[in-house]
């Protein structure tokens, strides 16, 4: 069974007016256990409006949407309950801290949720670990943390509920590269401890190729796109009239490939790369 399943969603904004716009069409989409999706589009493609109808915070204008087989918009279905299990973390999270102490603003949901103050201490100091931060961190003030720091309080804020299905909006937006690193690294952490899925939005080919399973690609409220990585990346000319790149690694990739017919384009990440580019170097020496 699907955690989530969205059927043929349409949503607009300013409905029945004269800025009547549409922002997603007929959309469909299923989300299974452990899957890391990658979500990518140009500003305006309709991704942050798709994330918000996945845990009930708008109400699409036609189609449905199943938690675990469930109509959420049936009568009677707990939409509190389903914004526990599928946790939103939007673009900028730091900016949503307000307690006094990094432990009080992890616990705020645990709090609103009812967990027993028992059991909210070792679920911080649990997600803490996962995010890497130190427990001396937890008496601290959020607001005298480093950016990249603040992220990591935010992130441990929605990770501590344990919701079945994780959203981020654009997690790493901001950040250098080392700590974009870590965040992404604390997601594959958290979901192979609870084999949660995970959606991210993301403007970086980068960094979504290096960690999601499944990819796809929003264009003017359509999915144009969707498969592995490898599927995607592979269709350089339609991510560029969508006004896209392809990562870094397939770009250089295929520019050796005019030149070497043996060369893999198929390949996207990182270490993957840069196997490719060593193997061809040791065929040049060995043919020298």
């Amino acid at each position: 069974m699907n955690l989530l399943k969205i059927e043929n969603i349409q949503y607009s904004y300013g409905k029945n007016t004269p800025f009547e716009k549409e922002v997603l069409k007929n959309i469909s989409l299923e989300v299974n256990a452990n899957d890391f999706i990658g979500v990518i589009g140009h500003t305006g493609s309709g991704k942050s409006t798709l994330i918000k109808i996945c845990n009930g915070l708008l109400k699409p204008d036609k189609g449905q949407i199943f938690y675990k087989g469930e109509n959420i918009w049936k009568k009677g279905f707990d939409l509190k309950h389903l914004r526990f299990k599928v946790g939103v973390s939007f673009q900028y999270p730091e900016h949503q801290l307000f307690c006094e102490t990094v432990k009080k603003d992890i616990a705020y949901g645990l709090v609103n949720k009812g967990v027993p103050e028992e059991e909210q201490e070792s679920k911080i100091r649990q997600v803490l670990k996962i995010v890497g931060l130190q427990e001396s961190y937890l008496e601290k003030s959020p607001f005298k943390l480093s950016g990249g720091e603040m992220r990591k309080v935010a992130l441990a804020g929605t990770m501590v509920l344990e919701p079945e299905v994780l959203i981020l909006d654009e997690p790493t937006a901001g950040l250098d590269p080392k700590t974009t690193k870590q965040v992404y690294e604390s997601l594959k952490e958290y979901q192979a401890k609870t084999s949660s899925s995970i959606i991210v939005v993301s403007h970086s080919m980068e960094d979504i190729s290096e960690y999601a399973t499944r990819l796809i690609a929003l264009d003017d409220g359509n999915i144009l796109l969707r498969g592995t990585p490898a599927q995607v990346f592979s269709n350089t000319e339609r991510l560029n009239d969508m006004s896209l790149d392809v990562p870094i690694t397939t770009s250089i990739l295929s520019m050796l490939a005019q030149k070497n017919p043996s060369v893999n384009t198929n390949i996207y990440r990182y270490n993957d790369t840069k196997a490719e580019i060593i193997r061809l170097l040791k065929d040049v020496k060995s043919i020298e």
